[in-house]
């Protein structure tokens, strides 16, 4: 396989555990061995950036989640804050990130790897840098149906801004000169370009208006290359590419004028917040990028999977060899890599239990590519199932309540289904479609299973994939819960068989409640990656305290048992016709 850079990207530090220096040097030498040419430095974020988000991050009423996105995405100001930028960003915030991404840098050098840097620009400012600049005010960045108030990103056709991108850009190479390649999203998560593709729709101010996009973003590619090459790096190469569907492999579709050679990102069917192994659609995501000249492999967790005995560097090292073939091809390198790596284990039954695994993961794939980001910033995995939903400034919902992705207030916090403003996820949208997708997930759950009976009882593996069927089933039974709850909105009468069913669907949940605690408290430490204290848990990331959550969540729901009683008998009563949540 022929390819100009292979580049490791395990993701930001704000979904992820975040690496010192001792664990980041392990992953180098990994990925160095297998083939490796270069690895993300924009993990070197702390943490995500307080500064974007209102309350310092902490949970307030009116609390605006849609700058949550771009809080963990990195940029360019939050390595280096250029001069005329400091009375409006954090320079001593930026500065220790700063100082981490040179120490990475060096580490990188030991190994002969070079860096590359991952983010999101260009990032909204803070409103007061517009009212003294009016001129660098750009496009409108943020997402109308998921943001509190509009946020503008800072126009890149302004010299001036132009400047503070050149002065960020230079101090970030001085501190890492073996920087070679940017990757910048853009028209996402508060990033946005003057006239591009915008959730808000096509705007800007009217000067740039008839400024060519490629001309546009060519300047701009060129100034962050700039000091890449100045540095040594001739071939530096820095694009902006397009939202693309998050979660999956594809070619990234770089935005007009970007320059540099193609660009495919491999990554398995792993999404947030589950950490598991899938080797054989990693190979198969890979195999896709053979004709691409530069490859980014997305491996999450990567103190698991780019360990030294892990599965993904063996068989990307051999992948980069040679180009896996098909899935026959795909499975003899897994039983191969099992026979070595895994001793413990069958071969042949491993190799069969990851097929199963892929399998499954395509057909959760079908509910929506990025399934799970619900079971956490909806946090479907945490709140209870209950037929009487309390208020919003209910007592008991806080522990779950302060972290939900929440645009719509309380409509949105009364539709469990509500996913980041509305039922987008399509799974979802009606309790035909709910219906539908929980058959779906039965039939996942049991590739799940029969994957985890071929597995040895206590290896990592089966452990991770039992809190993947956990995750499966949460939302199989939320699907049939919120199914028949709507039902009841839109005026279906309650009787004894609507109190059986949520009884059943109720149980279902409480044991898979003792599953996820059994996992949680009894397999490995990584299983989940959750934020190492309490005061950093948010909306992307459960804390700590995971297990005790599932605990209150499963007393709250004894609690409230009853309330099916109470409605059958007439002692209580749901919501009027006149709330239902059904779209």
């Amino acid at each position: 396989m022929d390819f100009t850079r292979l580049i490791l990207f395990a993701g930001t530090g704000s979904y992820n555990h975040w690496l010192t220096a001792d664990e980041f040097k392990r992953v180098a030498a990994v990925a160095a061995d297998t083939g490796f040419t270069h690895i993300d430095l924009g993990s070197s974020v702390l943490e995500r950036s307080r500064h974007q988000l209102n309350n310092n991050g902490v949970w307030c009423k009116d609390y605006d989640f849609y700058t949550e996105y771009t809080a963990a995405f990195p940029g360019f100001f939050k390595f280096y804050v250029p001069e005329a930028l400091k009375k409006y960003l954090p320079a001593d915030v930026a500065k220790r990130n700063l100082d981490v991404m040179h120490e990475r840098s060096e580490i990188l050098s030991q190994f002969g790897l070079k860096g590359a840097f991952f983010g999101a620009e260009p990032q909204f400012l803070p409103e007061a840098a517009y009212e003294d600049h009016p001129n660098w005010r750009g496009a409108r960045s943020d997402f109308s149906g998921r943001s509190q108030i509009a946020y503008f990103s800072p126009c890149i056709d302004q010299q001036e801004v132009l400047a503070l991108y050149a002065e960020s850009a230079k101090g970030i190479c001085d501190a890492a000169p073996n920087l070679d390649y940017v990757h910048m999203l853009t028209g996402d998560s508060g990033a946005g370009i003057c006239w591009g593709e915008l959730y808000t729709g096509t705007n800007g101010p009217d000067y740039c208006k008839d400024i060519p996009m490629a001309e546009r973003i060519s300047k701009y590619c060129e100034v962050l290359m700039k000091p890449m090459r100045e540095n040594g790096n001739p071939d530096a190469m820095a694009i902006l590419h397009r939202s693309t569907p998050w979660g999956r492999s594809s070619p990234v579709r770089k935005a007009a004028g970007a320059p540099g050679g193609t660009v495919f990102s491999a990554r398995a069917a792993l999404d947030k917040p589950v950490s598991y192994e899938d080797p054989v659609s990693m190979l198969e995501e890979i195999a896709k990028a053979q004709d691409f000249d530069n490859i980014i492999i997305n491996v999450e967790a990567p103190l698991v999977h780019m360990a030294e005995k892990s599965l993904y560097p063996r068989l990307i090292k051999e992948a980069i060899k040679s180009t896996p073939t098909g899935t026959l091809d795909i499975l003899k390198r897994v039983k191969a890599a099992a026979a070595e790596l895994r001793p413990e284990q069958d071969a042949e039954q491993f190799a069969n239990a990851m097929l199963l695994v892929s399998q499954a993961a395509r057909e959760y794939r079908l509910l929506n590519c990025n399934l799970f980001y619900g079971s956490m910033s909806e946090r479907w995995l945490t709140r209870p199932f209950l037929v009487i939903i309390p208020d919003m400034d209910d007592e008991e919902t806080a522990y779950y309540r302060n972290y939900i992705f929440n645009v719509n207030g309380e409509r949105a916090f009364k539709d469990i289904l509500d996913y980041h403003g509305n039922r987008w996820a399509r799974f979802g949208e009606t309790p035909e479609a709910g219906r539908s997708s929980a058959h779906l997930c039965n039939d996942i759950i049991s590739k799940l299973e029969l994957a985890i009976s071929k597995l040895a009882p206590e290896s990592d593996e089966a452990w991770r994939i039992r809190m993947l069927r956990v995750l499966i089933v949460n939302i199989r039974n939320l699907l049939q819960f919120t199914g028949m709850h709507d039902r009841l909105m839109a005026g279906e009468k309650f009787d004894s068989a609507t109190r059986t069913f949520f009884g059943q669907v109720m149980r279902s949940e409480l044991d898979n409640c003792d599953e996820a605690i059994t996992i949680l408290e009894n397999g490995p430490g990584n299983v989940m990656p959750l934020a190492e204290t309490k005061e950093r848990e948010h909306t992307f990331q459960f804390g700590p305290d995971l297990a005790d959550q599932l605990r209150t969540k499963k007393r709250q729901m004894v609690a409230h048992w009853h309330d099916l009683d109470d409605i059958l008998l007439g002692k209580k009563s749901l919501p009027g016709k006149a709330q239902s949540h059904v779209l």
